[in-house]
């Protein structure tokens, strides 16, 4: 992969390989094509590799970069390479290709030919700045200083319009930087817990609209401490058992009619999966009692009951 996809003339680009080992091997050969278009500025191998540097090789017309490592590997290893390179000046537009492609070296004595891997990038050199469209013609019929020069300005505006063009996507909390995830909280007065897991907050952000017309109801809590446990809460209201009023039955001041007579109150019960000491159990309590006082009416109080699922 290529850190940018799309450059101009006298730009720099850096293209990355990785080599994931899928089984035992006794070492794998790593060739980078480098196109015209490229001018090399320099390399660099992860730590695992070696100080072993690559061969700079012309096949065909066509130039390559080429790496070997010769030692037993074993699978679950992984080596990464880094070219970084400058866009050479061009005429016209055009789109340079590098093809990467690794060989696993064969064992020795053995007449079969290896399998290889390959993978294609492609990098598109406009040769002028785009923003000459929208200048009058005279000016792109002059030398390609004005072509050049536009340039400059669509290195400051581009990053701004990409922001712009894909806006939508910050609006997503699937897929919203993780820096802006609080301030999407905050359209429904929802503070996030920093340390909840990303995908936790993500999937809270997702629910927050269900949630916010929900809220201060049994099933909104349910809903919310589903979203942090994983498991469904159950929740008791409680109030009178045996509630009756008639004319034999009057109220009057500091009467209080039925027995277990509780009004505003409730009781949660979850079974949760131990937790591995009891500084994560207190933790974790701490976390589900915050969720619980942030949603429930505030004339009301509750007690919590965690047990431990089988």
């Amino acid at each position: 992969m290529a850190d940018f996809s799309n450059r101009y003339p006298g730009e720099t680009v850096t293209l990355y390989t990785r080599v994931d080992v899928l089984a035992s091997v006794p070492g794998f050969s790593l060739r980078i094509g480098l196109p015209e278009g490229l001018e090399v500025n320099g390399h660099q191998a992860s730590s695992n590799h070696g100080n072993g540097l690559p061969d700079l090789v012309f096949l065909d017309g066509k130039r390559y970069l080429i790496w070997k490592l010769e030692k037993e590997l074993r699978a679950g290893e992984r080596y990464e390479y880094r070219l970084e390179a400058t866009i050479a000046p061009t005429d016209q537009d055009v789109t340079w290709e590098s093809r990467a492609v690794v060989m696993p070296l064969g064992q020795p004595g053995s007449s079969e030919k290896p399998a290889f891997h390959a993978e294609t990038l492609a990098i598109a050199v406009s040769a002028k700045g785009r923003y000459l469209k929208y200048l009058p013609a005279l000016y792109t019929e002059q030398d390609e200083l004005m072509g050049r020069f536009v340039i400059l300005f669509e290195s400051f505006w581009q990053p701004i319009e990409q922001q712009i063009d894909s806006i939508y996507y910050y609006f997503d909390p699937k897929l919203a930087p993780l820096d802006f995830l609080p301030w999407l909280a905050t359209w429904v007065d929802l503070v996030l817990d920093e340390q909840w897991p990303e995908e936790k907050r993500r999937l809270l952000l997702s629910a927050m609209v269900q949630l916010y017309r929900r809220r201060g109801t049994r099933r909104g809590l349910q809903d919310y401490l589903e979203i942090y446990t994983g498991r469904k809460a159950q929740i008791t209201e409680h109030g009178a058992h045996n509630f009756q009023l008639g004319k034999a039955n009057r109220l009057g001041p500091s009467v209080a009619l039925g027995k277990k007579n509780m009004p505003h109150t409730f009781s949660v019960a979850l079974r949760l999966a131990s937790a591995e000491n009891e500084a994560q159990a207190r933790e974790r309590r701490r976390k589900i009692e915050a969720i619980i006082e942030s949603e429930k009416p505030a004339h009301t109080s509750y007690t919590l009951n965690i047990e431990e699922a089988e």
